[in-house]
């Protein structure tokens, strides 16, 4: 009974890793420019499109900063 059980336990995690590991890059669209992003990626108000470390993510627009002293 004992054996079943362990068999059982050991089967699930080696079919849990073996998923995880199949599906690692699944979800990211990979870049080299904003333009190889997928048109249908949206982001927030506030936000463009970019490519950070080849992957596709949404970024800040910030304001420019004023370097002139008043």
């Amino acid at each position: 009974m004992a054996k079943i059980v362990k068999f059982i336990y050991v089967m699930i995690i080696l079919i849990f890793l073996f998923l995880v590991s199949t599906n690692i890059d699944a979800i990211r669209n990979k870049c080299f420019r904003p333009s190889d992003c997928p048109p249908s990626m949206y982001c927030d108000a506030g936000f463009q499109i970019g490519c950070v470390r080849k992957i596709c993510t949404c970024l800040r627009i910030l304001a420019p900063i004023d370097f002139v002293p008043t």
